[in-house]
C-alpha cells in the first residue's frame, strides 16, 4: 500500500514538473506583455507601453524567476489537488464516486493557497526584472529619461523645503534609490537589489492579492475542469487530447473571473509600489479614481493567451505523461 502510494506520488509530482518547465517557456512572452500593460498607469504625461521595438531575448526578462516558481507550483498542484480531494471526499464516498461543488471548491481553495505560497517570492524578482528591463528601455528611446525619472522632480516639488539656517542638505528622492541609472535584469543582481532597498519583505509585496487570485485561479480551474471532465464520456477522461481542450476552456474562466486581481497584484508588486501605495485596498481605489474601471483589465488579452496556453499544454502533457508513467508501470519497467 505505502509503495503504491509513492508510486502515485511520483507520477504526480513527475507529470506536473514536465509540464511545468515546457508550458511557462513556451508561454513567457504573453507574460511580458501583460506585465508590461499592467505596470503602465494612465496618467497624463506617463509614456504608454509599447510591445514593438524589443529583441527577442527582452521578451523572456523575468523567464528565470517564473520558471523557478512554476516548477515548485506545478510539481505540486495536481498533488494538492489529488490530496485535497482525498481529503474532502466523505469516507462512505466511493473513489470513483463525482465530488460535489462545495466539495471542489473547497479543494480548489487549498489548491491554490499552497500555489502561492510557493510563487509569491518568485513574482516579485520578476515585476521587478521586467520593470528594471522596460526603464532600461524607455531611457535608451529618450536620451536617457523615462517617465519613472520625471516623477523624480515631481516628487520634490510637491515636498515644501522647510527654512533652516544651514545650507539645505538635497533630499534624496525614493526613485533615485530605487531606480539608479544603471538598473540589473538578472536574476541574481535583481534579488540582490530588492534585499538591499526592502529586506526580506520585498520578495513578500502583493501577498493578499498574489493569494486571492491564486485560489481564484485554482478554484475555477479545477473546478471548471473536474465539472466537464465528470460530464464527458469515460472514454475520453482519460484522454490527452480532450484534456487539452479542457484546459483551454478552463483557462478563459480563470481570466474572465481573475483578471482585476492580477492587475492590483502586478502593481503592488512593482518597485515603487511602496511610493505609490499604502495597500492592496488603496491600489485598489487608486486605479480606480485615477485610471477608471477599464484599467483593472489592462494585459487581459495577452494574459489570455499566456493562460490558455499554459492551460491547454499543461493538463494535455501532464495526462499524457501519466497515461505513459502509468503504461510503463503495468509493462513493469519501473519495477
Amino acid at each position: 500500500m505505502t509503495a503504491n502510494r509513492t508510486n502515485d506520488n511520483f507520477t504526480l509530482i513527475t507529470a506536473g514538473s514536465t509540464a511545468a518547465v515546457f508550458e511557462t517557456t513556451v508561454t513567457y512572452p504573453f507574460e511580458f506583455l501583460k506585465t508590461g500593460l499592467q505596470l503602465h498607469r494612465s496618467l497624463p504625461g506617463v509614456q504608454p507601453f509599447e510591445a514593438l521595438g524589443y529583441q527577442v531575448r527582452a521578451y523572456f526578462t523575468g523567464c528565470s524567476a517564473v520558471n523557478i516558481g512554476a516548477i515548485l507550483k506545478t510539481s505540486i498542484r495536481f498533488w494538492t489537488f489529488d490530496k485535497a480531494s482525498e481529503w474532502v471526499r466523505p469516507p462512505d464516498l466511493p473513489r470513483d464516486a463525482k465530488l460535489t461543488g462545495p466539495q471542489l471548491l473547497m479543494a480548489g481553495v487549498l489548491t491554490g493557497t499552497m500555489e502561492s505560497l510557493c510563487i509569491i517570492p518568485f513574482e516579485n524578482v520578476k515585476v521587478a526584472m521586467i520593470q528594471n528591463a522596460l526603464v532600461s528601455d524607455e531611457r535608451a528611446k529618450n536620451g536617457g529619461i523615462s517617465s519613472i525619472d520625471k516623477l523624480k522632480g515631481e516628487l520634490q516639488a510637491s515636498k515644501p523645503a522647510k527654512k533652516t539656517f544651514h545650507k539645505q542638505p538635497i533630499a534624496t528622492s525614493p526613485y533615485e534609490v530605487l531606480f539608479p541609472e544603471k538598473l540589473p535584469t538578472n536574476i541574481f543582481s535583481t534579488i540582490s537589489e530588492l534585499y538591499r532597498h526592502r529586506g526580506i519583505r520585498a520578495y513578500f509585496q502583493g501577498t493578499v492579492p498574489t493569494m486571492m487570485r491564486q485560489v481564484g485561479n485554482s478554484v475555477v480551474r479545477f473546478t471548471t475542469f473536474t465539472t466537464l471532465r465528470q460530464f464527458a464520456p469515460r472514454e475520453y477522461q482519460n484522454n490527452e487530447y480532450f484534456a487539452t481542450l479542457l484546459g483551454l476552456v478552463s483557462s478563459g474562466a480563470v481570466v474572465a473571473a481573475t483578471q482585476p486581481l492580477d492587475v492590483i497584484k502586478t502593481r503592488m508588486q512593482a518597485k515603487d509600489s511602496m511610493v505609490l501605495y499604502r495597500n492592496s485596498i488603496n491600489c485598489g481605489y487608486r486605479i480606480f479614481v485615477e485610471e477608471g474601471i477599464t484599467a483593472f483589465w489592462k494585459g487581459w488579452l495577452p494574459r489570455l493567451m499566456k493562460v490558455g496556453l499554459a492551460g491547454g499544454v499543461s493538463f494535455g502533457i501532464y495526462q499524457y505523461t501519466e497515461n505513459l508513467i502509468m503504461l510503463t508501470r503495468q509493462k513493469r519497467h519501473l519495477e
